[in-house]
């Protein structure tokens, strides 16, 4: 799901992030970012609102003309990523953010900014999301039987599908037929986590028309949304024999991309079915909440 869902008692994650190289080199070489906007307002807000408002939409302009944003753009859109990678980037990348100038009119603030930025770990986010983006939509294509033989349907606690850092996640399951289960968590930094069958759940055979939850209070495994963060997708596969579980905690996750390509391999699929999510750090929520203010 941009996130990691620490799985309690049964399995380890791997952690992103940017190497200790990438970083050193990040920090070299920072760039100087300008942007530019004007904020209107009413009657009914402060000038400390406006002041915010103009702010943000400065900071946003900044990062659109950025050469590494300007580069990627066109696939940025194509993924409708675009607002996602900005507020990302103007909330948790920017750094000596510095007001240049400074213009009140009658309803209406005007700043100028500059603020430094590392290229290298711009890029790298916008390639984690582009990534990130691809497996989701790969995910809901690998494994659709042409007729799938009986219903099955997969949702989460959150039915917009957006968590934020910290939240609880619940998984729901549920099958029209008996079948056995397997469930995969793919997840933003390009890994998937096999929730079911795992080395110690072991097999899942569930019934028919019965709901069945992964990660409630009744729960061996309890998921808590974590970095990195981004889209990220949980596809459930039932079959008529069972799945072949991991053989120890290293197996517990793997590459989306080669897994994926494992799975088209499965020929005792029956029926698949799949969610996208969509996670959020607490800092870029909070930015979100400020931006969506008056």
């Amino acid at each position: 799901m941009q996130f990691r869902v620490l799985i309690m008692l049964f399995v380890h994650l791997l952690l992103a992030g940017l190497s200790s190289v990438a970083y050193a080199e990040g920090v070299k070489s920072l760039e100087t970012v300008r942007g530019h906007a004007c904020y209107g307002f009413g009657d009914d807000q402060t000038p400390a609102q406006a002041r915010r408002g103009a702010m943000i939409k400065a900071q946003e302009d900044a990062v659109r003309n950025h050469g590494v944003f300007v580069k990627s753009s066109s696939r940025i859109k194509n993924f409708q990523l675009e607002e996602d990678i900005i507020q990302t980037t103007s909330a948790a990348m920017l750094q000596e953010v510095t007001i240049e100038k400074e213009e009140r009119k009658p309803q209406e603030l005007c700043i100028t900014l500059r603020a430094k930025i590392s290229p290298i770990s711009v890029e790298d986010m916008i390639k984690q999301r582009i990534a990130a983006k691809e497996i989701a939509q790969e995910v809901k294509t690998t494994l659709v039987p042409s007729q799938p033989k009986f219903g099955l349907k997969v949702w989460t606690n959150k039915p917009s599908g957006h968590f934020t850092e910290g939240e609880k996640l619940i998984v729901y399951v549920q099958s029209e037929r008996d079948a056995y289960l397997k469930l995969d968590y793919f997840q933003a930094d390009g890994t998937v986590t096999h929730l079911v069958p795992n080395l110690y759940r072991g097999q899942a055979f569930i019934t028919g028309g019965k709901t069945y939850s992964f990660g409630d209070e009744a729960s061996p495994e309890q998921y808590i949304i974590n970095e990195p963060y981004g889209v990220e997708a949980i596809k459930a596969i039932t079959g008529v024999r069972p799945f072949e579980a991991a053989a120890d905690e290293a197996g517990a996750t793997g590459d989306s991309r080669n897994y994926l390509g494992q799975l088209r391999g499965i020929k005792v699929v029956a029926a698949t079915s799949s969610v996208e999510l969509n996670t959020t750090s607490r800092t870029v929520a909070e930015y979100k909440k400020q931006s969506s203010k008056p």
